[in-house]
């Protein structure tokens, strides 16, 4: 009984791991480092970042829509995810080969090819990752245990970002040359290519799935948007609503983080920093995971939201220590950084588990489209909206786009977005009890 309510195999928590770390690799990759070849080697107008974020998101949502409903149409989780990853790294290595610093004339057209390119990545890595492997995800763990898995799936992206910054980010930086940025794609194509490789022999799809076919394939692709599924499902929808609101904030800076330490901040040497941050954040955030799973969820929403907008502020305060007083300006990055990646991080346990603890039984891989939706496709194109208005704010009569600052005020306007958190965690904190006692009723019968 106990391996039934919360107990994991050492080869299934081998398999959450390396398809969730080395899925954030690539998508670290996407997110953040993508952004940075288009405004270092690119261009720096946020108009070229904005479309490349958003024209990502809507492959990808579109992505794990076909993903989800083929994944439970087949009946099979594994195939799509490690056949999926090894493609996926491919694409990655094809960013090798895209030309930089491109003529003034050229500058569009270069913009629209690296946004396509990261187009075809999106949509093999959300059909993989996305839809796939949440789906996978979902099949094996349970109530009893969600909370921990997917605190340790959101403390992923940290261990990637660790990874890719602690071996990769000298190639990346302001004197990178064309051959360094080639080795940095090469290489993080390779590490997801060969991740894939390795889960063909490691991943093993959950007993006693089976092919569902009930509807047609267009019904499948958008039975998670449809308003009856909707309004059956209610709770659900609220518990993606939670942390689309947080997404949302997190894209409003998150695009631009690495120039904005860099070139707004003037920190050069931000390996310490970056490094205490993503430490303290990833213990932290699975230490109150298992709290969420001893004591309830529905005691740490409002804690939660409140720290993590606060956070975002302790963030934009230290701009008034810029280039005045060093260890000061450190110590507010490292505490607010902290405050905001951590809850950034427990916010997935709060939402996400429960999000999954209202998906009926048989519509694992259905209902991983109108995740995509809320916590990607909305948050990747109203995030980097507010992000553009803010700069160009900030930049009002700068007329060359090299003389372009990323401002703090990024960070107070994610504080802002944070708040708004508070009115889906009310709703889902108010059922949270009985919800939960009810789930553990059935899997302990």
């Amino acid at each position: 009984m106990k391996n039934k309510i919360g107990s994991l195999t050492a080869r299934t928590w081998s398999s959450v791991v390396l398809f969730g770390l080395i899925g954030q690799i690539a998508w670290v990759v996407e997110n953040m480092y993508f952004s940075r070849f288009m405004q270092n080697e690119i261009t720096r107008a946020p108009y070229a970042t904005t479309l490349m974020v958003a024209f990502s998101a809507i492959f990808a949502t579109l992505s794990t829509l076909i993903g989800g409903a083929l994944c439970d149409r087949c009946g099979k989780r594994k195939i799509f995810v490690s056949t999926g990853y090894v493609i996926w790294g491919f694409t990655i290595m094809m960013f090798a080969f895209v030309p930089m610093e491109p003529s003034k004339e050229k500058v569009l057209p270069m913009v629209i090819l690296v946004v396509v390119m990261d187009c075809v990545m999106s949509i093999i890595g959300s059909i993989s990752n996305d839809a796939a492997f949440n789906t996978w995800v979902t099949d094996i763990s349970n109530t009893a245990n969600r909370a921990k898995v997917d605190t340790v799936l959101a403390v992923m992206p940290l261990f990637a970002l660790a990874v890719v910054f602690g071996g990769f980010d000298g190639m990346t930086n302001a004197q990178a040359t064309h051959a360094d940025w080639q080795k940095f794609f090469i290489s993080l194509g390779l590490i997801t290519t060969i991740g894939g490789v390795i889960g063909l022999l490691l991943m093993k799809d959950k007993a006693g799935i089976t092919p569902n076919k009930e509807n047609s394939f267009i019904s499948d692709f958008a039975y998670s948007l449809k308003p009856s599924v909707i309004k059956e499902n209610k709770m659900l929808y609220w518990c993606l609503a939670g942390f689309m609101v947080s997404s949302v904030a997190y894209q409003v800076y998150v695009n631009y983080l690495f120039n904005i330490v860099e070139g707004t901040m003037k920190i050069q040497n931000y390996i310490i920093p970056i490094g205490i941050i993503m430490l303290v954040s990833a213990v932290g955030s699975v230490l109150v995971s298992s709290a969420m799973d001893k004591y309830g969820k529905r005691n740490f929403y409002y804690p939660v939201i409140t720290v993590g907008s606060l956070g975002s502020v302790v963030i934009w305060v230290s701009k008034f220590f810029i280039g005045k007083n060093q260890t000061l300006l450190m110590l507010l990055l490292i505490i607010g950084g902290i405050m905001t990646i951590g809850v950034n991080l427990v916010m997935s346990g709060l939402f996400t588990a429960s999000y999954r603890d209202y998906i009926p039984n048989g519509k694992e891989g259905l209902f991983q489209g109108c995740r995509m939706v809320m916590y990607v496709l909305v948050p990747m194109i109203i995030g980097p909206l507010v992000s553009q208005f803010i700069i160009k704010t900030a930049n009002r009569g700068v007329t060359n786009d090299a003389d372009i600052v990323y401002p703090m005020e990024l960070f107070l306007g994610a504080a802002v977005v944070m708040l708004f958190c508070f009115i889906p965690a009310k709703v889902v904190k108010d059922r949270q009890s009985q919800h939960h006692d009810e789930l553990m009723k059935s899997i302990t019968e």
